[in-house]
């Protein structure tokens, strides 16, 4: 019984042990993660962040078909391209220089919120400034990376273009860095075909060592994704063999910072619409059979 209570509560809290670190003692992780002034997740807020056009961002060799190596690390779902002399690149968008993608992982639930709401799922798009030689170094300095980050919001269907990634995952979910190969993984598939809105603010890496510096930008179009598919994602195990419930590091302050939106005005912005609507079906759904029997036995009765 102790045993099982045990596991209930570290499902619960997000248990997560890697390299020394656990999601559920962040007190104790480097000290710039708890010291640093520029720290992130943070809560966004469409209403407080200041409006400015950055214009439109350009990216190279996003289209291109690449073969991947998918991999549970021990703490998230993360994605190598096999970049075969075309890495795919970034600029515009407000990005005062080129930067060059490293590699992909995946947080649940969303690790950023939008005017209160955390999704079920954020993808992290991480790059590095293509003057330093690789991300590593170029981490320790500021500007160096840029992470573009993608929600997920939940819909009824299976996204059948994530699922091929999605059965992937699956299978080295128990599988603690073996890594696994995937072809014909398009980068733009992951992105909103909607890109004109978006977040911009100054933060740091989400997981220790936390290093500042980091340029990040949050999509406001989401892609869908179903209960389902995001379930896969939760059955992770970690080098200890507890379940990856969730792997969000909690919001931080936002301290002397600002936040800036480029809105787009074809779209407005309905964090979680699809989860009311779901939530509603599902309750209809779940009360039909008693509606039914009510409504026979009311009409049986005149």
């Amino acid at each position: 019984m102790i045993t099982r209570c045990t596991v209930i509560v570290l499902i619960a809290t997000g248990y997560v042990s890697c390299n020394g670190w656990k999601y559920q003692d962040e007190e104790n992780w480097s000290p710039l993660c708890k010291e640093g002034l520029h720290q992130s997740p943070i809560a966004l807020d469409s209403e407080s962040a200041k409006t400015k056009d950055y214009g439109s961002f350009n990216m190279t060799n996003y289209g291109r078909r690449f073969t991947v190596s998918i991999q549970n690390n021990g703490h998230s779902a993360e994605i190598r391209p096999d970049f075969d002399g075309k890495v795919p690149e970034i600029n515009g968008g407000g990005l005062d220089q080129t930067y060059a993608l490293d590699h992909l992982h995946f947080h649940w639930q969303s690790e950023h919120t939008i005017d209160g709401f955390r999704y079920p799922l954020e993808l992290h798009i991480v790059h590095y400034a293509k003057k330093y030689s690789d991300f590593k170094s170029a981490k320790n300095y500021p500007g160096g990376v840029a992470v573009v980050a993608v929600l997920f919001d939940l819909s009824l269907d299976d996204d059948m273009d994530f699922q091929p990634l999605v059965d992937i995952i699956e299978i080295v979910k128990d599988q603690l860095n073996a890594p696994k190969a995937m072809g014909n993984f398009v980068i733009r598939d992951f992105v909103p075909r909607d890109r004109a809105g978006y977040f911009r603010y100054q933060g740091s890496l989400t997981t220790p060592d936390c290093n500042e510096g980091v340029v990040w930008t949050i999509f406001t179009s989401t892609i869908p994704i179903s209960k389902k598919q995001v379930h896969i994602f939760e059955l992770l195990r970690t080098e200890d063999n507890s379940m990856l419930y969730r792997n969000f590091r909690s919001l931080q302050p936002l301290n002397d910072r600002e936040v800036f939106i480029r809105k787009n005005p074809g779209h407005r912005i309905t964090a979680g619409a699809n989860i009311n609507k779901i939530s509603l079906c599902s309750s209809v759904v779940y009360l039909l059979p008693s509606l039914l029997f009510f409504f026979r036995g009311y009409i049986n009765s005149c």
